[in-house]
């Protein structure tokens, strides 16, 4: 099978010579000639034909790769594309000098790989199985030649750097840096929630917050559209009507039956939507009304929940609806409290701390600035929270001791464990601040890694997997 031509499948019709060897100690008495590369030998395809078979299977995988193949005139089945992708996994892998780690789950919550990645091309390299230091031991161990390490704060990737390449620069990742220091303050928050959880704020009262529309539904809308086009019907025909126009004539113009244009003439108002034969509501209807005193004397005794005296009238024989008895009761009830112009919204503290003081509106600013006033520890915890991504934002790596120190003299235990934690990886943490590398790239592969395992359809081994990614 060669490539096709136009979605046509092309077969090569081969004849070649054999030749027959005059030596009797030979082991081969016969022999054919070879045709090159391109058809190797007891080969099916031609070589440009498996080639493209290849990246399909690269590109689309097993399933959707057989479909496509197919439809261009290559037909083979999903079992073959996989076969050839798993021979063609690359071997040579190269060294890089900037690199990337990260883990991703294959089976959330049950098993995990490492991604390594070339931040200076920012493409994928090796894909190792599992996420422990000795994973990326070995595989330091077999690369000799990495300059730099560029990492989450992971412990395991750390010990596995130090021990698979001591002579690298390992680099924090500035993001990470920032989550750890929200999840100080969050855990903050945490042991505070009972002394405060929400916070109310009172918006400004105006005209539209005192009689709030609601917006119109599908269905309210539907009903809209066809009375207006009722009475737009009825009032062309009064028109036409006005103008003289016999009732055929206005049926020939405007398409509608005699009756119904007679209907329309006799009709004084604007036509209203008519329930044929429609159902008696509340206590008229003779399933409920036996039950009316029954009802009363409850209600009035102060039993006002409609669905324990639906159960009630159900156990005495009551073979109707719930929404029968709802629809009677409804009235009986009070009016609700109007709405106050006023407006009040229940703000989560732990949105008003963690969230930048600059995307922050005026209300709500003054609102934490409030909450802060009165609580000087949650007040300390939202100035190191600030000056910590500060520091990140400006690379100040004179700051970054300052701030250790004033988070270790603190009484907040979290800032306490976060700063003991800095200092514990002081180097690679002082490196975020100074080099411009940072593991976003390996982030966005590892999206990427989700999607290429989602359209596996549960054929994403390991190998598979790793082919398909560096393929890239």
């Amino acid at each position: 099978m060669d490539l096709p031509w136009r979605g046509y499948t092309v077969r090569l019709t081969v004849t070649v010579r054999r030749f027959r060897c005059s030596n009797p100690d030979c082991s081969r008495a016969t022999f054919t000639e070879s045709l090159g590369d391109q058809l190797p030998k007891h080969a099916r395809r031609t070589a440009t034909a498996t080639e493209t078979l290849v990246d399909l299977a690269r590109t689309n995988g097993g399933e959707a790769g057989a479909r496509v193949a197919k439809r261009i005139g290559l037909p083979t089945s999903p079992d073959t594309l996989l076969r050839l992708l798993r021979r063609r996994t690359r071997r040579d892998i190269p060294t890089p000098r900037v690199l990337g780690v990260d883990d991703f789950a294959l089976r959330r919550r049950k098993s995990y790989a490492t991604l390594l990645v070339d931040l200076e091309s920012r493409e994928p390299i090796d894909i190792l199985e599992g996420r422990d230091a000795a994973v990326l031991t070995t595989w330091l161990q077999e690369h000799l030649g990495v300059e730099i390490i560029v990492r989450d704060r992971a412990e395991a990737y750390a010990e596995g750097a130090n021990q698979g390449a001591p002579q690298a620069q390992q680099v924090a990742d500035r993001f990470h840096l920032v989550q750890n220091a929200s999840g100080a303050m969050d855990e903050l928050l945490r042991g505070r929630r009972r002394s405060i959880e929400f916070a109310e704020e009172q918006a400004a009262p105006n005209a539209e917050d005192s009689n709030p529309e609601k917006p119109e539904s599908q269905r309210q809308r539907v009903r809209r559209e066809r009375r207006d086009r009722r009475v737009g019907r009825w009032q062309t025909v009064k028109d036409l009507r006005a103008k003289g126009h016999s009732i055929c004539q206005i049926s020939r113009e405007t398409g509608m039956d005699r009756r119904t244009i007679r209907n329309y003439l006799a009709t004084p108002e604007e036509p209203r939507r008519q329930v044929k034969n429609p159902r008696p509501q509340g206590f008229a209807s003779p399933t409920l009304q036996p039950f009316q005193a029954y009802l009363q004397d409850r209600w009035e005794g102060g039993c006002t929940n409609i669905s324990k005296l639906y159960r009630e009238i159900v156990a005495k024989g009551y073979t109707g609806s719930r929404s029968l008895v709802n629809q009677a009761l409804l009235p009986w009830r009070s009016p609700r409290p109007t709405k106050s112009a006023a407006k009040k919204r229940r703000l989560n503290l732990r949105w008003l701390c963690l969230r930048p003081p600059e995307k922050l509106d005026a209300d709500e600013t003054k609102l934490l600035a409030q909450i802060l006033a009165a609580d000087p520890y949650l007040a300390q915890g939202h100035d190191l929270l600030q000056r910590f991504r500060q520091m990140i934002r400006d690379h100040d790596v004179a700051a970054l001791e300052v701030w250790v120190q004033n988070a270790q003299d603190s009484e907040l235990r979290p800032f306490q464990a976060f700063a003991n934690g800095l200092l514990d990886d002081w180097s690679a943490v002082e490196a975020a601040f100074r080099l411009p590398w940072s593991n976003g790239p390996v982030e966005g592969h590892v999206n990427r890694i989700k999607l290429i395992k989602r359209a596996g359809f549960g054929r994403a081994k390991i190998d598979l997997l790793r082919s398909r990614v560096l393929a890239a």
